[in-house]
């Protein structure tokens, strides 16, 4: 079934990547990073990660649009006009 933290982090990806990053680092560094604006949230432990993402989602609900950023594509231009 995977080690403990893979199973851990996993859970939290399923119900969160849509709005945080989220990473694990050994030995205990629990990591959510905002998709909108990239502030990031550490714990412990994935419950106490947990903790602060719900807190932090209800304080601020992530945006969906996208941050201002150079790393970033930019927009395709339209060299032929839509007919």
């Amino acid at each position: 079934m995977g080690e403990w933290w893979m199973v851990q982090l996993d859970r939290l990806r399923w119900d969160w990547d849509g709005d945080y990053l989220i990473s694990y680092f050994e030995p205990d560094t629990w990591l959510a990073q905002r998709r909108d604006n990239r502030e990031t949230l550490t714990a412990g432990t994935p419950a106490g990660l947990l903790d602060l993402i719900r807190a932090d989602y209800a304080a601020r609900p992530v945006s969906r649009q996208v941050a201002p950023g150079d790393d970033r594509p930019p927009a395709p231009s339209c060299r032929f006009p839509l007919e």
